[in-house]
């Protein structure tokens, strides 16, 4: 990432989090409190994140041009799994990372299997649509709705820098909000915007938890991992695309 790009990145994270002080992020660490136990294994890959503690937890390892050094590295599974969620309040993003796998690691992975872009497909007809994220699905949903913006923090083509959420996301029907939002502390800002239609927030790093409903999702499309060693083996070996991750199972949670 480029110096300017970084740059319009810090600034459209300080005004997406101006009001918000995090308020979604410590709830969810307020969520999970309870059930603190030991962290039993952490594997940070190229792409994917995995924690393991009552559950297995995933998230997007959000990597920066920036040279830094994790926090007790070598150490983490000294850390109990709550201690090691804290981390999502970090402003450095491989930390963050860590902090939400933690937080997912707690959280019981209920959900009905299945991939949500089908649902999306239907929902998308003739509908106005923001989608945050470079999914696969995007050209696809792009030939179904009537509009779809397509927004990234470094856009190219026809996609456009993450500021236009401000504008695009109040008029939109659907929101898909990448997950990694929750990393990178813009998620609560992007559920506000996108109220007046459907959010579904999609990926691994998704936590399967009602917090987010309160906050204004109606989706949550994670994951569930079925096989530890497998999903391990993925991650640690450097699969990249999501559909070759092994070990792991789409499931969708819906607000009730």
């Amino acid at each position: 990432m480029d110096h300017y790009a970084r740059h319009v990145q810090t600034n459209l994270t300080i005004r997406l989090q101006k009001k918000n002080k995090m308020k979604l992020e410590n709830k969810l660490l307020v969520s999970v409190a309870d059930r603190d136990i030991p962290v039993r294994g952490v594997w940070i890959g190229l792409y994917w994140t995995v924690v393991e503690s009552r559950y297995a937890g995933m998230s997007h390892t959000y990597k920066t041009s920036q040279k830094i050094n994790i926090e007790n590295a070598g150490d983490i599974t000294s850390l109990s799994a709550v201690q090691l969620a804290k981390r999502i309040l970090s402003w450095q993003p491989l930390e963050a990372s860590l902090g939400v796998a933690a937080i997912n690691s707690l959280i019981e992975p209920k959900g009905e299997p299945g991939n949500i872009k089908e649902y999306i497909k239907d929902k998308a007809k003739s509908k106005t649509v923001t989608i945050i994220g470079r999914f696969p699905f995007n050209d696809e949903i792009s030939g179904i709705a009537k509009k779809a913006y397509l927004l990234e923090i470094e856009p190219t083509g026809n996609e456009l820098p993450m500021m236009a959420c401000e504008d695009v996301m109040p008029k939109s029907d659907i929101n898909i909000i990448s997950a990694t939002a929750l990393i990178n502390h813009t998620i609560q800002r992007l559920l506000e915007l996108g109220n007046n239609g459907i959010n579904i927030v999609l990926g691994p790093s998704t936590p399967l938890s009602p917090v987010l409903f309160d906050f204004g999702a109606d989706i949550l499309a994670g994951v569930r991992v079925k096989n530890i060693d497998n999903i391990v083996k993925s991650v640690t070996q450097g699969v990249k695309k999501f559909g070759l991750l092994n070990g792991m199972e789409s499931i969708c949670l819906f607000k009730k």
